[in-house]
């Protein structure tokens, strides 16, 4: 009788490739470019590991300086790997516009290292969606990379479809703070039949001003999440 392929079957054959690719193809640093893996020792010492800076109790930047929006929404917390600057930002951007799974993973280990022991036990991992014409147009979510390579390590479910964007914005390039803002208001719905009353890890590539995060954890509140914690690979600031 023929016997089907598990899982595991599966992740020793997709190895099993990817090994035979990087010896034909060699895999190209995503920092610096220098050939032989996708991340190389000398990037990962030049990280900037990203402080907590912002409002002192949740971590998120202040839209004004007496007021945290993040607070008022609940009990919610960001913590991000380091900052946007060289190599990171290559590194981000690479994987913005194409689809490196093992970069990905590399993106997911740093993430894994931000859960500590004050941290809510996660429920469910929530990636930030795209719009569907973004999403058409590069084919795939970036932050879905890092998703599903999170969940992995961690042993937590992931599940896209619990966020969904659901008013197509501009791009928040170039925008300041309120504009940011305004632009990302009501952009968002979450789905109670994934979130109630569940802890929330909620995942992004990069955090700027806060909005985008902010707009989704409004989102996973209003459907009944418990909580959310945010993890994103590079900041802006701190």
């Amino acid at each position: 009788m023929r016997r089907s392929i598990t899982r595991p079957d599966m992740r020793l054959i997709k190895s099993a490739l990817q090994a035979g690719l990087d010896f034909i193809f060699p895999p190209r640093c995503a920092g610096c470019g220098q050939p032989g893996a996708v991340w190389c020792s000398d990037c990962d010492r030049r990280l900037v590991r990203a402080g907590v800076a912002g409002c002192v109790r949740c971590g998120f930047p202040r839209v004004v300086s007496w007021r945290c929006l993040a607070c008022e929404l609940g009990r919610i917390r960001v913590r991000s790997f380091a900052r946007y600057q060289p190599p990171l930002k290559q590194a981000i951007l690479r994987l913005k516009y194409h689809p490196d799974q093992a970069l990905a993973d590399r993106m997911a280990a740093w993430l894994s290292t931000l859960i500590d022991s004050q941290s809510d036990p996660a429920d469910l991992i929530v990636p930030v969606p795209l719009g569907d014409v973004r999403r058409k147009e590069r084919g795939y979510n970036q932050v879905e990379l890092i998703a599903s390579a999170l969940a992995r390590d961690l042993n937590i479910p992931v599940e896209a479809q619990s966020l969904a964007r659901v008013r197509e914005t501009r791009s928040q390039v170039g925008l300041d703070p309120e504009e940011r803002f305004g632009n990302i208001q009501q952009a968002f719905r979450a789905d109670t039949r994934f979130v109630e009353n569940r802890n929330i890890l909620l995942l992004d590539d990069l955090l700027t001003s806060g909005a985008t995060l902010l707009g989704c954890a409004r989102a996973l509140f209003n459907a009944g999440a418990s909580s959310v914690l945010c993890l994103t690979v590079g900041r802006t600031i701190g």
